[in-house]
């Protein structure tokens, strides 16, 4: 029995679970699925949220894109208060590739949004390690915010991502300076943020101060640095050169940063309070008092909920201890490692710094240079307890990503439906992203029951040239829907009969001459659908004119009737298109145009009053039509606004056509300047 050997089967292995382990417990992993997550959360129903089309887009797409597609090439565009070229120069590509569509125009920042996800992992990962990468990106990738600014055609998004591949290249270089090449590719990225959006500006502001802290607590730990210094210096002023030079040739172009830097300007004049309340907006809006702007935020929202607020100042207090730990002990290391913490929250002061010198208070847009750096400080508790030496490694390893999971599950659970839920469905954010404007195209597009006339009106505040271009994209090019736009407060489209109207409401005079239609069950949103009633011609009581014959201009606008209320002061004019209107063409120009540029109308009414002498007394001026949109046999009702001043004895109303851009009066067919009615 001494001799007997007892076999023991090796244990049972399973390659495939094995392997899936491994894979779980390396950091690229989680790294990818992260970068895929964030990328399915920015392409899904791209078209649909935002829920319509907000100016900017359309201008920075439509006007400025169009013009590199167009071989205007520059390194500063002038138009809607000045346009680095880099990301339109990139957005050229995809609106070549997709037309104007949400790829074309949303697509690139959808991109360049995931692309800041996985780069927030690399940056993180070499100031931190893993567990911080890991956790900081994975919140930028379920935030409000991150979503925010990656699913709209704008250049903000572009600021994260140049500063966090020059942070990456400069840590790098400073940790091993024994080549000039990482610090050119700091230098280079630095540079090319210039090129993106002006809180990029601020980026390099942000390695300078970094090496100023050096020189103050550590000198040594920049020896052998200087001359990679230098370089990065040197290339960063070199690539931005032809920005800085393009906007010194046109400085009228940068008023728009004049008009946004108001606490500023009111600082220098020694009123410091818009400026200290702006301070602490900034320094607050991480928990409290978020952005106010509807077109970016749910007004007021902070960007972190309870759980991501408290690791946050939790990250910002870890932060501020090693940061001054070398002044208090005056101890001195010469690896960069020690000094991750002071960058990571210099990154985040200076980052925050535009929404602090600028309006309106803890704006997300100015932050964006400061994105990264809010959720590395968020991520930076888990950080410590990863590292935490008084832990067991298994159960720092546990405790660490089960407070990872907390954070990422609290803001996923707050985040997620806020953007895509409740943030769309606000009127607010439904009339600045012209939501209704999609519902008017669904509700043509879905062919109601009952035949639907391709003719039709649309009331709107501000209707403009970009409220038509949005319709025609939504209606996919349709050329045989033909919309017309008017303001109800001043006008009431009588032909064609069928109007929309729609968010926000407004009080128009003729808004008891409407019928519903029973097709007005079908829209969604805000807007209402009626038919006007019919034999209006015109509404006031008073002094009436009748043309025996349409008397018509010589752009084919003809008057047809008129009504004077002495009494309200008002004069209600009738007109008819007898041909295709000739007006001058229209081209697309931002929104502000660019330093004198006209991008006003082009076809005015003028009314006047005028006494026995032909003395001028009162007058008023406006279409209220967009006559863009007007088609021959369309009848239209305007109303002016004419009050007797006191003491005066009105003769006759005096009306005609002209041009507001030249000033030049359009003629009737007879040759007249003006129409004359005689008042009794």
């Amino acid at each position: 029995m001494d001799n007997i050997t007892v076999y023991h089967a090796p244990p049972r292995t399973y390659p495939g679970r094995e392997l899936a382990a491994a894979l779980l417990r390396r950091p690229a992993t989680w790294a990818v699925a992260i970068v895929l997550l964030a990328f399915g959360l920015r392409v899904w129903a791209l078209a649909d949220v935002p829920p319509g089309w907000r100016d900017d887009e359309l201008i920075e797409t439509l006007v400025v894109s169009q013009k590199m597609l167009a071989g205007d090439l520059r390194f500063y565009y002038p138009d809607a208060s000045g346009h680095e070229a880099l990301y339109h120069g990139l957005n050229a590509l995809f609106l070549a590739a997709f037309g104007p569509t949400a790829p074309g125009i949303r697509l690139l920042s959808a991109l360049l949004g995931t692309l800041a996800v996985p780069l927030t992992y690399a940056v993180g990962r070499r100031l931190f390690g893993p567990a911080v990468g890991l956790t900081a990106a994975a919140l930028l990738a379920v935030s409000f915010w991150g979503l925010m600014y990656s699913r709209v055609g704008i250049r903000h998004v572009s600021t994260p991502v140049f500063a966090l591949a020059a942070f990456y290249w400069f840590w790098r270089a400073m940790v091993r300076p024994s080549s000039v090449i990482p610090f050119a590719a700091a230098g280079l990225f630095l540079g090319l943020g210039f090129h993106t959006y002006f809180a990029s500006r601020g980026a390099p502001l942000i390695p300078a101060a970094f090496v100023v802290y050096l020189a103050l607590v550590a000198p040594g730990a920049l020896r052998g640095r200087w001359r990679g210094l230098l370089v990065m210096a040197a290339v960063a002023g070199l690539v931005a050169l032809p920005l800085v030079l393009a906007i010194a040739a046109q400085p009228a172009a940068e008023a728009r940063v004049g008009e946004l830097a108001l606490p500023l300007i009111e600082a220098r004049a020694g009123d410091f309070g818009r400026l200290l309340d702006h301070a602490a907006a900034a320094l607050l809006m991480p928990v409290a008092g978020g952005d106010p702007e509807w077109l970016y935020n749910v007004p007021g929202r902070p960007i972190f909920g309870l759980a991501g607020g408290a690791a946050f100042w939790v990250g910002v207090a870890l932060a501020a201890v090693a940061a001054l730990r070398p002044l208090r002990n005056r101890v001195s290391q010469k690896k960069l490692g020690f000094y991750a913490a002071a960058f990571l929250l210099i990154w985040w002061l200076v980052g925050i710094s535009p929404a602090v010198l600028s309006i309106p208070p803890a704006s997300l847009g100015h932050a964006m240079l400061a994105q990264p750096a809010f959720y590395l400080l968020a991520a930076l508790p888990v950080g410590a307890l990863a590292g935490w030496r008084r832990l067991a490694p298994a159960r720092r390893g546990w405790a660490a990503g089960l407070l990872a999971a907390l954070l990422l599950v609290a803001t996923a659970a707050r985040d997620l439906p806020a953007y895509f839920g409740e943030w769309p469905a606000r009127g607010m954010v439904r009339y600045l992203y012209r939501a209704d404007i999609e519902d008017v195209a669904d509700f043509v597009l879905r062919d109601p029951a009952a035949p639907w006339p391709t003719d039709f009106g649309i009331t709107g505040l501000l209707a403009g040239p970009w409220d038509r271009v949005a319709l025609e994209m939504a209606l996919g090019g349709r050329d045989d829907v033909r919309p017309r736009w008017y303001d109800p407060r001043r006008a009431l489209l009588l032909w064609p009969d069928v109007s929309f109207s729609g968010y926000p409401g407004v009080e128009s005079p003729y808004a008891g001459l409407f019928a519903p239609l029973p097709g007005d069950n079908l829209l969604r949103g805000d807007y209402t659908l009626a038919r006007v009633a019919p034999s209006v011609t015109p509404t006031l009581d008073g002094q009436g004119f009748l043309s025996e014959a349409p008397l018509c201009f010589a752009n084919g606008l003809c008057w047809v009737a008129a009504v004077y209320n002495a009494a309200g002061g008002q004069l209600e004019l009738e007109w008819r298109v007898d041909s295709p209107l000739a007006l001058p063409p229209l081209p697309l120009i931002s929104n502000p145009p660019p330093p004198g540029v006209y991008s006003g109308p082009r076809l005015y009414v003028f009314a006047q009053l005028v006494d026995d002498s032909g003395a001028f007394l009162v007058g008023d001026d406006g279409l209220w039509v967009d006559p863009q949109t007007l088609q021959p046999g369309d009848v239209f009702l305007q109303r002016h606004l004419l009050p007797t001043p006191a003491g005066a004895r009105p003769a006759a109303v005096l009306f005609g056509l002209y041009d507001p851009m030249t000033g030049e009066r359009i003629l009737t067919v007879d040759g007249q300047d003006h129409v004359r009615l005689e008042l009794e």
